[in-house]
């Protein structure tokens, strides 16, 4: 099953001159600031109308609005640990292709991305939400997490209708790696043949 790992999502470029401007005075306005940046920039993906051009805004939104790193750690829990240097390098090129991936797969269709709303969630994570509308579809809901980081915050997950993005993974990976006695590299091989590029 592919997950939506967007994490996400949020104007890039051109279309935004500073990767976070400053943010607003109240912690509220300046949650609702940064998500409404990410949900611009996602929405900008395919406005140029090239693909490698996507997926370099694609790119450029995770670098600076998600902690994928972090996000690879979690997918892989225990196999992580075990994992050699130049594993662990490989992986995270071949996750992050697969997220651009995903992402640009859900951002197909000019869909519109409105924030809603935020709240607390445990550990200390934040909740933010974004409604996703396409022309006749069902609204969907997507919910990123986040943990602060400075001035700003990363997004470490993405909840689409309630489905963890890095749960779903995670049960993935750890099935491929089951099928592969814990080797590694046929996950690898695995998380880029999905990214297809």
């Amino acid at each position: 099953m592919r997950s939506f790992l967007v994490a996400f999502v949020f104007v890039i470029g051109a279309q935004l001159p500073t990767a976070i401007q400053a943010a607003p005075a109240t912690p509220d306005e300046a949650v609702r600031h940064f998500i409404e940046q990410v949900n611009d920039a996602s929405m900008s993906f395919f406005s140029s109308g090239s693909e490698n051009d996507a997926r370099e805004k694609c790119r450029e939104l995770l670098s600076w609005a998600f902690d994928v790193p972090a996000m690879g750690e979690s997918v892989l829990g225990a196999a992580w640990v075990r994992a050699t240097e130049e594993d662990r390098k490989d992986f995270l090129e071949a996750f992050e292709d697969e997220i651009v991936a995903e992402y640009l797969d859900r951002m197909r269709g000019a869909p519109t991305m409105t924030f809603i709303g935020t709240r607390t969630a445990a550990h200390g994570d934040l909740l933010a939400a974004s409604r996703v509308t396409r022309p006749g579809k069902n609204d969907q809901t997507w919910i990123w997490r986040m943990r602060p980081e400075e001035e700003t915050w990363r997004i470490v997950d993405v909840l689409v209708e309630g489905r963890s993005a890095i749960t779903a993974e995670r049960e993935t990976y750890a099935q491929v790696l089951q099928e592969n006695d814990g080797d590694m590299k046929a996950l690898i091989d695995f998380v880029r043949s999905r990214a297809g590029f």
